[in-house]
């Protein structure tokens, strides 16, 4: 990222890729649906020891949109204890109600990033890295959909 701001254009077209990823999906599945319908035994299931969850997945990218989110509206950094603990975090209580708050988080941040993304205030140019990151990740939860023999998501 540059220090220089967005072109406007430029910020309409990320904030209008951010709306679509969630609600109809870009090039892949739209992220809504990509974690919709899955239980918490799907989305804490695991390849392999070291590797991650969709549930984890989940929660990192919670993690980080939360963490710009509070440092663009307070100034306030991460600790290095945090950022170990809540980054891909072990997933210790797998329960409907738990899982059920991940993906309102996901939501709620996303809403969130939506928001701040048409905000022209240049301090959120920011966040347009988030477009990548979590298209990125969300790859990520729909090959480990496929993994566990679930159907794609047209």
């Amino acid at each position: 990222m540059t220090d220089q701001p967005l072109h406007p254009a430029a910020r309409a077209f990320v904030a209008d890729g951010w709306d679509a990823a969630w609600s109809k999906g870009l090039w892949a599945a739209s992220w809504s649906r990509s974690i919709e319908g899955l239980t918490p035994a799907q989305a804490s299931w695991s390849p392999a020891p070291g590797r991650h969850s969709i549930w984890q997945i989940v929660l990192h990218m919670v993690f980080w949109r939360e963490t710009y989110l509070r440092r663009l509206a307070t100034g306030e950094q991460t600790s290095d204890e945090e950022r170990d603990r809540l980054n891909f975090p072990e997933i210790t209580g797998v329960t409907e109600a738990s899982w059920a708050d991940a993906r309102r988080r996901l939501a709620e941040t996303h809403a969130r990033v939506a928001r701040a993304l048409r905000d022209p205030d240049p301090k959120h140019d920011v966040l347009a890295a988030f477009l990548t990151h979590d298209c990125y990740h969300m790859g990520q939860v729909n090959y480990l959909r496929a993994m566990q023999g679930l159907a794609p998501i047209e």
